[in-house]
Order: C-alpha cells, then structure tokens, then sequence
C-alpha cells in the first residue's frame, strides 16, 4: 500500500463584517482572498498535489478552497463534506479514514481542526 499525504488547511481569514449574517455564511475578509491564492502557490511550489480535498460547505471554507485549486497545475475533485462544519476530531478521523485518495486535502475549521492535528500526533 503506497504512503499516503494528508494536508490540512483552515479556511482563509474570514470576515465578521456583517453580523446578520449566518456563520455557515460569513464570506472571506480581503486578507484571507489575498492569502488563500499563496496557499495555492505553496503547495504547488513543494509538490504537495491532493488527488481529491474534502471541504467543509460553508462559505468561507469553500472560497478558500476555490482561490486555492486556481493555483494548481491540474484539476483537483473536491467534496463538499456537510459534516466538516462544526465538526469535532473524531468525525474528521472518520471522513479521512473513508476517503480512498492517496493525496488528500481537508479544509475546515477550528477548533475541530486542531483537535483533530493534535489527536494525530498523540497529544489530543
């Protein structure tokens, strides 16, 4: 069975401009549409290539996941994974672990993201 790479990404800073807004529906603040595309770049740059991400729906998760993929050299198949928002590490666990990708990217959010980092290197 060949290695597999998981790259996990939080979303690119958000706004909190609009306070009638919905969470699931807060857009990116302009430094996160700045620093999303680098994030692109990067992992270009290093070779880092997903064969597939897995992406929360909410907005902001999926503009950073739009502005990334812009800046990579071959179409990446992305799934809008509902229980990626508000989602804790055992649930994250339990999507990556389902997922048949060699390289696999997830983008979500904190703290469910942390937990999960932290609960892969044993300290969670």
């Amino acid at each position: 069975m060949p290695a597999r790479q998981l790259l996990i990404l939080r979303h690119a800073k958000s706004s909190w401009d609009d306070p009638k807004l919905a969470d699931f529906d807060r857009p990116l603040a302009p430094r996160g549409q700045k620093t999303a595309p680098l994030i692109g770049r990067e992992l270009s740059r290093r070779g880092w290539l997903p064969d597939l991400a897995l992406v929360s729906p909410a907005l902001r998760a999926r503009d950073t996941w739009r502005l990334v993929a812009q800046e990579l050299p071959k179409h990446v198949s992305a799934d809008f994974a509902e229980e990626l928002y508000e989602a804790e590490a055992g649930a994250i666990l339990a999507d990556v672990r389902q997922v048949k990708a060699t390289n696999l990217l997830v983008i979500g959010h904190n703290p469910g993201l942390q937990q999960f980092v932290l609960r892969l290197a044993g300290a969670g």
